[in-house]
């Protein structure tokens, strides 16, 4: 099923609307942890499951917010997958950071939804990455070769 851009745009912008409303129903998620993964945890998913499902929209709409920004691009498979890399890289670094420090630049809900985020960027990576090969191949495939170059012929006498 292909969804429109537009409607695209505004699936997002829902997303991102219904999490802040469902964040603004519930009191900020005060709980230490070493990692971002460590939420991971069943007891505390079981604990916070209102928190875990604010947590788990935004990290789809974080998802999906550069996917859709990079359908505007054709082709250039390996530069979307590098970027992605480089993006799912920086969200897992700077989630771990913010929890580590315990610097609380943005809440705690907003760190483990980057992180989570981050993680799902790295299945579009490698999309991105296999798409690049085989478009590669593919090109080698089926180019023309160019006839070979003759060498000048000397005559005998």
């Amino acid at each position: 099923m292909k969804l429109a851009k537009e409607y695209q745009f505004l699936v997002i912008i829902s997303l991102f609307i219904f999490a802040y409303v469902l964040e603004a129903l519930v009191n900020p998620l005060q709980i230490n942890l070493i990692t971002p993964y460590s939420y991971l945890n069943p007891q505390i998913l079981a604990k916070y499951p209102f928190t875990t499902a604010i947590i788990a929209i935004k990290s789809i709409a974080i998802f999906w917010t550069p996917l859709f920004l990079f359908s505007f691009i054709q082709k250039a498979y390996a530069a979307k997958g590098s970027i992605f890399l480089v993006l799912a890289g920086l969200l897992q670094l700077y989630s771990l950071q913010e929890i580590a420090t315990g610097a609380q630049i943005v809440p705690l809900e907003w760190s483990l939804a980057l992180s989570v985020a981050g993680i799902l960027l790295l299945i579009p990576t490698s999309l991105f990455f296999l798409q690049h090969s085989f478009h590669t191949m593919r090109a080698k495939i089926h180019s023309p070769t160019p006839p070979p170059i003759a060498s000048p012929q000397k005559s005998t006498p």
